[in-house]
């Protein structure tokens, strides 16, 4: 299964330095060498897909090493909040390096479609509160596979 993911860095980062600075939130949720006992996590690897953030004031900033990284990072103040739509990241990891996932509002696989959409109202609600309460972050997208 493939999440929508959105990790919150402090803005502090420099931009050549949110990628590691996502990888350490990221490390203590991702599977270690398949061990499948390991409690708690919560994808085996990372992948990218289509991007969907597309900030050009951030593509702009970005320095040349991060080219791959275009359409893929922006700011929180950056975004539009727009809390009538239902957004489409699946989980988001704050900086303090906590997971919040649709899951845990009740969203799954096989659930009849109207628990699902009233997850995902309750899910998107969330999602801007987190935004809301971390301003100054940088938001870097990727998809995680579990």
């Amino acid at each position: 299964m493939k999440t929508h993911l959105h990790v919150l860095v402090p803005a502090s980062t420099t931009l050549s330095g949110i990628v590691d600075a996502m990888n350490a939130l990221l490390a203590p949720h991702r599977l270690k060498d398949d061990d499948t006992s390991q409690p708690n996590w919560r994808f085996d690897y990372l992948c990218l897909f289509d991007a969907t953030l597309c900030c050009e004031e951030t593509d702009a900033e970005l320095p040349a090493e991060m080219h791959d990284y275009r359409g893929y990072v922006s700011r929180v103040d950056r975004l539009r909040n727009d809390i009538s739509n239902d957004v489409s990241v699946g989980a988001v990891v704050t900086p303090d390096g906590v997971w919040h996932d649709i899951n845990d509002f009740g969203h799954r696989m096989m659930n009849p479609a109207e628990l699902n959409e009233a997850a995902l109202k309750k899910w998107s609600r969330y999602y801007w509160k987190l935004l809301e309460d971390n301003p100054d972050c940088w938001v870097i997208e990727t998809w995680t596979h579990s």
